[in-house]
């Protein structure tokens, strides 16, 4: 086991193949300042398409939550709309991993649709086709003209992992959801005044 310190408080320990943050960044007292100095380096080198310190400081706190590094962070997470998403097979490889299991029926541009199956919840047989995304407001978008059988993919894999194990991807969306959010905060202002 090696340790590697880094401008002061931060120290990073390296165990059976993964780097985890020490608890004395949580308990120094510095750990926020600590944590926007980081997002600040994110930020200025635009690791991760970080453009603003915002952004620079969700890939810090993410990575220190989950304890993982960047480069993990990249292979699992985007950050949109200043929010860290869960790529759609990042949640279904934790969904395989947790025991669950998927039976794919349809695969096409038209439409996808698969079965999930999990000792925890069951199984169910979700579907998203075209029809489906155009009345969600979602099938003339950019991506879903270009990549529709990717789209309508993410869509069936997030909502048969949240209906049959929730456990793996409570509080996080996969890119395509939030791509697809309506909540930019110039919409938001814009919907307030209407109200």
């Amino acid at each position: 086991m090696s340790e590697k310190h880094m401008e002061g408080a931060l120290v990073v320990r390296e165990s059976e193949g993964a780097t985890e943050l020490y608890r004395n960044i949580l308990t120094s007292g510095e750990a926020m300042s600590s944590l926007n100095e980081i997002g600040k380096l994110f930020t200025q080198s635009q690791i991760m398409g970080c453009k603003t310190p915002g952004d620079g400081l969700v890939l810090a706190m993410t990575c220190f939550a989950e304890r993982i590094t960047p480069l993990q962070f990249s292979q699992t997470y985007h950050i949109i709309q200043g929010r860290p998403s869960l790529k759609a097979d990042a949640m279904l490889a934790r969904y395989l991993n947790s025991g669950g299991k998927v039976e794919w029926h349809d695969h096409t541009d038209a439409k996808v649709g698969a079965t999930f199956t999990h000792p925890a919840g069951g199984s169910l047989k979700i579907e998203w086709d075209m029809e489906r995304a155009k009345k969600a407001g979602l099938g003339g978008k950019d991506m879903w003209t270009k990549y529709p059988r990717q789209m309508l993919r993410a869509r069936v894999v997030s909502e048969g992992i949240r209906a049959t194990n929730p456990a793996v991807c409570v509080g996080v969306y996969t890119p395509e959801e939030v791509q697809d959010m309506d909540d930019t905060p110039a919409k938001r202002r814009a919907k307030e005044k209407d109200v």
